[in-house]
């Protein structure tokens, strides 16, 4: 039984993990087609812009982008300036756009209409308790150990509804928010060249443009172009490999943990065959003496996978609250997942064939014989 909760909390958590994950990271990008930003990796600007969950790989120029986002190839381009936090909430400058891409709305408030307003997610308003007309200070920084901008807090004017994606985990404000905070004037007056942005958010008017566009800026500019989608599918296959690891090895203690019921039931039968002999005498039929194995073997296998199904779960929810993975990467509720289920069964059916052999044996069993010999 032992074996068999520890096999099953493995592979629970494992599949919960790597579905989850899925999920989240293709419900995190709202149909983006390519993202631009400074050279570097361009998984870490993927992660970083959209998902939000590595470190920028750099600044680029305001007045750049503003040219990008006119490119006829170009249907929507929204920019996006990151740099600081509030409780390892990631501050996020942009324009209003952004909210219409991931299709949220307002719970209360209202969107910005000057500097230092903030409008902020569903997830940041239940763990800050922050709350409409409060005030708060960013820190340098995209983790909460940062300088305080204290000479220059937000205001809270602004709360959205749960989305299920990664702008629950973010704090909205202007462009001009960032540009300010971040700059030894109190007023926006400074000179268009030397304003910056972190990246652009892009989709395409065509979807052909994906074959001339990302060449065209990695090849003429020194910025680089991402595509999300390809970008993502090569982090997930570098997962997968991981989590097949985990799976083959809970399988691989689920089998132990199923041999082990098979020679538990075998050693047990061969050490009360005498018992089980009488008991026949008794009147119980080679059937009922068939289902009481049958019930004792499948009572270790079904009490053993359903513990380990709760244990899997409970440390899959320990990992979404109480680390930094969970709270970036896992968003949102728990959610029920089929494989789990097959799985399940699958083990439960193999528990009643691995079950099957020692029952058998009892029932075949001469009870003359064995009364003789005791």
């Amino acid at each position: 039984m032992f074996l068999m909760i520890v096999g099953m909390t493995i592979i629970t958590t494992s599949i919960l993990i790597n579905q989850i994950s899925k999920n989240t990271f293709y419900s995190n990008n709202p149909n983006l087609d390519v993202v631009v930003g400074s050279k570097g990796s361009p998984l870490q600007l993927v992660l970083s812009s959209i998902h939000h969950v590595d470190i920028p790989t750099g600044n680029i120029s305001y007045k750049d982008a503003k040219k990008i986002m006119k490119h006829p190839a170009i249907k929507i381009g929204i920019p996006i300036s990151l740099g600081d936090n509030f409780q390892n909430y990631r501050i996020v400058g942009t324009d209003k756009r952004f909210l219409n891409l991931y299709k949220t709305s307002l719970n209360s408030g209202s969107i910005w209409n000057k500097p230092m307003q903030a409008v902020i997610g569903h997830n940041v308003a239940k763990t800050t308790q922050l709350k409409i007309e409060k005030f708060f200070v960013g820190s340098h920084g995209l983790v909460d150990t940062g300088d305080i901008h204290s000479e220059q807090p937000y205001k809270v004017i602004g709360i959205l509804n749960k989305t299920g994606t990664v702008v629950d985990n973010l704090i909205l404000t202007s462009l001009e928010s960032v540009w300010n905070l971040h700059s030894h004037q109190n007023k926006l007056e400074k000179n268009i060249k030397k304003l910056e942005v972190t990246a652009l958010l892009l989709k395409y008017k065509n979807k052909t443009s994906a074959f001339s566009f990302p060449r065209l800026i990695n090849k003429n500019t020194n910025l680089q172009a991402a595509s999300p989608s390809f970008e993502i599918s090569k982090l997930l296959k570098l997962t997968g490999a991981a989590h097949n690891v985990s799976n083959y090895l809970s399988l691989l203690i689920v089998s132990l943990s199923l041999i082990g019921i098979l020679f538990t039931l075998l050693n047990n039968i061969n050490d009360r065959k005498y018992d089980l002999a009488i008991l026949r005498t008794l009147g119980f039929t080679r059937k009922k003496i068939f289902s009481l194995i049958l019930i004792e073997g499948m009572a270790i296998a079904f009490v053993g996978s359903v513990i380990g199904l709760i244990l899997g779960v409970l440390c899959f929810i320990s990992i979404q609250y109480l680390s930094l993975f969970g709270t970036n990467v896992i968003i949102g509720q728990f959610e029920f997942v089929s494989e789990l289920l097959i799985m399940w069964l699958i083990v439960m059916i193999t528990s009643f064939l691995t079950c099957i052999i020692p029952c058998t044996i009892v029932y075949k069993r001469n009870i003359r014989s064995i009364l003789l010999n005791n």
